[in-house]
């Protein structure tokens, strides 16, 4: 247990490191993320350790935790509105490129994103932005996708989808949105593995090589980033044709599901592979 114990320990370490890089770089201090720690552990310790038919309590929650009751009791009570992300800009133009890639009227024969009028009362931009953006204007809605390169003007009246992923590089924020999902479902997929008491593993591999060369590094970033890009295409279109013609029974159970591929570039040392 002893040394568990300390493996975990180094673990932690290791996984929060790039998370306070993050906090330190936008000023969250010590007794700030210490706060926001006691709130993750209460929290996980009602949704993930209660006992099958019955109530979590303030006490039993403070026996898991090692936090007071009366902290506990503190804790569970901060309103949750506070610490609920908002899904504004980065969802709207997530679900416009999604149905320019998805949408039957917004893809040629082969099945690739048009090339759109801006306006129209056919198939044009201003049609995709009003059918999946919601209350966001057109206009709105394409001056965002130009800034971040996702979508250009092929001419004054027509606009070509750059890339089918919304990746917003300029704000922080949604940035910021975009890592915490990510990381959070790759944690949630290695904790599946740990706990799971059925034989039942999610996917979770890596391709890793030491004392790659600068070149080499190069051009595998770009092989993996273009065969990376084909295989969520791919998978998008599966997922989306399933969902678009395949009934769910009323009592069957729903989840979210995908896959999540990054590439990771440490510079190290020279080590053996």
């Amino acid at each position: 247990m002893d040394d568990l114990k300390n493996k975990l320990s180094k673990a932690t370490i290791k996984v929060l490191s790039p998370l306070i890089r993050i906090l330190l770089r936008f000023e969250v201090s010590h007794s700030e993320f210490s706060e926001l720690a006691k709130q993750a552990y209460v929290k996980t310790a009602y949704q993930y350790f209660s006992i099958p038919n019955r109530k979590n309590t303030y006490s039993r929650v403070s026996v898991l935790t090692g936090l007071s009751r009366k902290e506990v009791v503190r804790l569970s009570q901060i309103d949750e509105k506070h610490l609920v992300e908002t899904k504004g800009p980065l969802n709207r133009a997530t679900r416009v490129i999604t149905g320019w890639v998805r949408d039957e009227d917004f893809i040629d024969k082969n099945k690739q994103p048009k090339i759109l009028p801006l306006r129209g009362a056919d198939i044009s931009f201003e049609t995709l932005a009003n059918r999946y953006s919601g209350d966001i204007t057109s206009r709105a809605i394409l001056d965002e996708l130009i800034r971040v390169g996702a979508v250009h003007k092929t001419d004054k009246h027509t606009v070509q989808l750059q890339q089918q992923a919304y990746i917003p590089n300029k704000s922080q924020t949604e940035l910021l949105e975009v890592v915490t999902d990510h990381a959070a479902d790759l944690l949630s997929t290695g904790v599946h593995n740990i706990m799971t008491e059925n034989d039942d593993p999610r996917f979770q591999r890596q391709v890793i090589y030491n004392d790659v060369p600068e070149h080499i590094k190069e051009e595998f970033e770009k092989m993996s980033q273009e065969k990376s890009m084909q295989l969520l295409i791919e998978l998008d279109k599966w997922l989306a044709q399933k969902k678009k013609t395949v009934i769910a029974k009323p009592d069957e159970k729903r989840s979210r599901v995908g896959v999540g591929i990054y590439y990771f570039n440490n510079e190290t040392e020279n080590k053996e592979d």
